[in-house]
């Protein structure tokens, strides 16, 4: 069957066979084959594979809501206002020529008037729209419309125009949109198989940092910013180890667990980790060391519904977990267990991988189910998912400056995605193994200020407790 699809608020239709089921944040291509998101219609860049979703792109260069500084070609093309009725044919089919253009413009227009073959005609310039009433033009507030689209991370709105800036330890690059950290060049560390890997992402350049035993797995794996130290899930002898990269120097944390994800609270010096089939958020203190007897303590317990990934927001002592049972969901809690409640519930297949963007105050998660990238806002608003297809198996995710990074297990690889479109895929590494763990170890600028300040409260002195010590903001 077929059907009338609304686009872009009633401007754009097409027809579509339905046999595919697109969530609403996407559309489906014209042959059937895929879906896209909405932002991507009409961005010159054809997303379907027969290019349905750039077909019919003129209606929108006069449209109203949308900058008023293009004219309509009859052969879905547009054409600069100040080109029309200019007694040259600049459109193929001659349309922006003949006509009324002789009809003087005598409108009241706030900023232009131009002819056309269809009368004078009210136009605005860059950065404004054209009101309902045809004759004023409305600012347009990017910082709001296009989201992060706009800027990567701090966006001012002005009239007219629009202006990025940077957090903190962040430099804006010379295209006036993106934040790059200053300073050493920040670096990938991945778990395949038996090792480590360390990959620069600016230079490319990959070196081993880690090694096991043959016959051992390096599943999920953190880093503390502090002693510099690698903590990994080793599933062989179902312990947690570490080891220094600096001296080499490894150890065992804890024996006799078993988790999908663990996470390293660097300042409040702990380290937590998930038991799905428990259901537990378990703790202990990074400088533990194994004597026979586990010293570890159960979090959260209880109505977990199968915890899977977990993140950690040291600086405002706060965990954040996908549930991946019969009802998946995320969640959010103090770091001490408490204040638990339910961050995003609708929307989810099974949420595998979860990454923090502190300067965005952005979570993300990699759906394995759904073959998705969602992201929210740390209070569970401005939810907004792109359906990839080549989102497979993902365990680990990661976030640096404007990219998204995640091991994929079904392809062996390592991908990485912008972060905000979802666009320009690349595989970064591929190895003969499964990629598991992964993380981008940065010292963040806000992070310095907290050890400094001392905003997290086991910071300092193990905030007088004589064993473990669990923040609460």
């Amino acid at each position: 069957c077929s059907a009338r699809v609304d686009i872009r608020s009633g401007d754009l239709y097409w027809l579509a066979f339905l046999h595919l089921s697109c969530s609403r944040t996407h559309v489906p291509c014209r042959d059937g084959t895929g879906c896209v998101a909405q932002e991507y219609l009409c961005d010159g860049e054809k997303d379907c594979a027969d290019g349905s979703d750039e077909d019919g792109c003129a209606q929108l260069c006069n449209t109203p809501g949308r900058s008023h500084s293009s004219y309509p070609c009859g052969l879905g093309s547009c054409l600069n206002a100040s080109l029309v009725c200019n007694g040259r044919q600049d459109c193929a089919d001659g349309s922006d020529e003949g006509g009324n253009c002789s009809v003087p413009c005598q409108r009241s227009c706030t900023h232009l008037c131009y002819p056309s073959p269809q009368g004078p005609r009210c136009w605005c310039g860059p950065g404004y729209r054209l009101a309902a009433d045809g004759l004023s033009c409305m600012d347009i507030d990017e910082c709001t419309e296009w989201g992060k689209g706009a800027c990567s991370q701090t966006c001012l709105n002005a009239p007219g125009s629009y202006s990025c800036g940077c957090l903190p330890g962040y430099l804006l690059e010379p295209d006036g949109h993106t934040c790059k950290l200053t300073g050493p060049e920040p670096k990938l560390l991945v778990a395949v198989q038996s090792e480590v890997l360390s990959y620069g992402l600016r230079s490319g350049h990959e070196e081993v940092v880690l090694a096991t035993d043959k016959d051992r797995v390096v599943f999920s794996l953190d880093y503390d910013l502090v002693e510099r130290k690698v903590f990994w899930m080793d599933l062989a002898t179902e312990s947690i180890r570490w080891q220094e990269l600096s001296s080499g120097k490894k150890g065992t944390l804890v024996k006799g667990v078993r988790s999908d994800c663990i996470a390293v609270d660097w300042l409040g010096r702990n380290l937590y980790w998930t038991d799905g089939v428990a259901g537990q958020v378990l703790a202990t203190r990074l400088g533990a060391a194994w004597q026979g007897i586990p010293e570890y303590t159960v979090v959260m317990d209880g109505d977990l519904d199968q915890p899977h990934s977990l993140v950690l927001q040291p600086l405002a002592g706060l965990m954040y977990w996908s549930e991946v049972g019969s009802h998946s969901r995320l969640m959010e809690a103090s770091m001490d267990g408490s204040w638990r409640h339910v961050l995003l519930a609708q929307g989810l297949g099974w949420p595998t991988a979860l990454a923090l963007d502190l300067p965005t105050q952005r979570i993300f998660w990699l759906d394995e189910k759904l073959g998705s990238v969602g992201s929210a806002r740390l209070d569970g608003s401005s939810v907004k998912v792109l359906k990839l297809h080549w989102v497979q198996s993902p365990f680990a995710a990661a976030v640096c400056e404007g990219q998204l990074y995640w091991s994929e297990r079904k392809t062996w690889s390592v991908q990485q995605v912008d972060k905000a479109s979802g666009k320009n895929r690349t595989v970064l590494l591929k190895r003969h193994g499964q990629p598991h763990g992964l993380q981008v170890p940065s010292w963040e600028p806000q992070a310095l200020l907290a050890v400094l300040s001392g905003t997290n409260g086991c910071a300092k002195s193990n905030g007088g407790c004589a064993q473990l010590c669990l923040p609460n903001p």
